[in-house]
């Protein structure tokens, strides 16, 4: 092969175990290095993954600061409904998959189809796992009527991550939407962990749902 190429990687390591995570992505920074040097015939790799693990591994560069390099370039991809959408980052947006989950709240143009799922995964990372709090004992930090939607809550969001949706014919409604991410909100700051919250929510951090939504318009 004599002629320039376009090199695209399309989750390489979607099924390899951490041994040879580590050996594809040696392979593919070392390809790296060969573009930046213009040797060979690859002129510009296209890296696509959703594993974490590998994408900090292939993306690692300690001469990177805060913001890309002048030769490459970040991307995201959200399925927004139908459509997917692409958004350019000044510099590497992963941090972590917790931190990814988080981002996904705090996007306005957030899906409605995985958003079920994000705030069960967020619940069970941080609340089960990072601190041993199982799904009554947050329950039990309300009464009455919060209590019910609490258990509602978490009703919502199982049934939305055991099941395959279809874009055609499931509609979530917006309103309900934002119903649960009020209780969802209100589940740390009744447990003491509003400082947790804010911060992961950052600039869009709200104290009500009115707040949230006068922001959006």
């Amino acid at each position: 092969m004599t002629t320039d190429r376009i090199v695209v990687f399309d989750d390489p390591v979607s099924s390899l175990d951490s041994d040879i995570l580590f050996i594809v992505s040696g392979l593919i920074k070392g390809l790296f290095d060969d573009v930046r040097k213009n040797k060979g015939n690859i002129k510009q790799i296209f890296v696509l993954t959703h594993n974490v693990y590998f994408h900090k591994e292939i993306s690692f560069n300690q001469k990177r600061s805060d913001k890309a390099l002048n030769e490459e370039t970040f991307w995201t991809v959200r399925k927004c409904n139908q459509f997917s959408k692409f958004q350019k980052h000044e510099g590497n947006p992963i941090k972590t998959s917790y931190e990814m989950l988080w981002a996904e709240v705090r996007n306005a143009d957030r899906s409605n189809l995985s958003i079920q799922n994000t705030l069960r995964r967020i619940l069970e990372n941080y609340f089960k796992i990072l601190g041993n709090i199982d799904r009554d004992d947050i329950c039990n930090y309300f009464e009455g009527k919060e209590k019910m939607i609490c258990n509602s809550l978490y009703s919502w969001v199982n049934d939305g991550s055991h099941f395959a949706h279809d874009d055609l014919y499931v509609s979530i409604d917006d309103s309900g939407i934002d119903g649960y991410l009020e209780v969802f909100k209100q589940i740390f700051i009744k447990s003491g962990h509003k400082a947790h919250y804010k911060m992961m929510m950052g600039e869009s951090f709200c104290e009500s749902i009115e707040q949230i939504k006068a922001k959006q318009i």
